[in-house]
């Protein structure tokens, strides 16, 4: 869920519905069966607390909040805090995130693609158990600080921000022991470090639509494990 795309278009107008107006939403039911509160392209610009009060009853862990029209974090969503493991607020058009969000300890992942966001909070750090972090098609210049301190981090995607470098070192990227996936593509990166090589837990790396010269484009087709063999092979002595 926390993995959802970005090919359907953003619905634009509309008001925030409620349970009392859409007799259809929420399904109380299908809620308790599979513990997923589904609130996709509904046109909200807030999040009813009677929904919220639902989704709790209902010991809910999943929310999906996709395509809508939020602006910011549903202040809401504290009462769930200790029951949400995925979160999907993507396609939506938040420009911040609140310290808040470090309430939500059993986070496995979320998903904040396709907003408005420039930096995350350092209280984002807090989330020690968090393994899936989607921050593409936003306004990213540089990741944030805090991803670094995010020990069970093993996917980031990035893709398609305004990402100028690649900090690989132990207190980047390096600092992250997990790290299987990581994609970077469509960014502004123009170097790619090759201590980045050295960074054995990534058996996917995506960087291609970037303007960095090396590695080559050839190079880059050949998959992860050839680009991780070039960059190593160009290490300093």
């Amino acid at each position: 869920m926390v993995g959802d795309g970005l090919n359907s278009p953003r619905q634009q107008g509309g008001k925030a519905k409620s349970a009392k107006s859409d007799p259809q939403f929420p399904d109380k039911y299908s809620m308790r069966n599979t513990r997923v509160l589904k609130a996709n392209s509904k046109n909200l610009t807030e999040l009813p607390e009677d929904i919220v009060d639902m989704a709790c009853q209902e010991l809910v862990d999943i929310v999906s909040l996709q395509d809508n029209l939020l602006t910011k974090v549903p202040s809401e969503l504290q009462d769930m805090s200790e029951l949400l493991t995925e979160l999907n607020l993507s396609k939506n058009q938040i420009s911040f995130i609140p310290s808040f969000i470090s309430q939500f300890s059993r986070l496995l992942r979320i998903n904040l693609s396709g907003n408005l966001l420039r930096s995350l909070p350092m209280e984002l750090s807090g989330l020690k158990m968090l393994r899936e972090l989607n921050i593409s098609h936003n306004r990213y210049e540089q990741l944030p600080t805090c991803i670094y301190e995010l020990e069970s981090l093993e996917t980031l995607i990035a893709n398609d921000n305004q990402i100028q470098e690649i900090d690989a070192t132990d207190n980047g990227l390096g600092a992250l022991p997990k790290l299987g996936t990581l994609n970077l593509t469509n960014n502004n990166i123009q170097i790619v470090p090759p201590v980045l090589g050295n960074l054995t837990s990534i058996d996917e790396l995506h960087l291609s639509g970037n303007p960095f010269r090396q590695p080559r484009h050839q190079i880059l087709a050949m998959g992860t494990a050839s680009i991780m063999e070039y960059l190593r092979n160009r290490i300093p002595l």
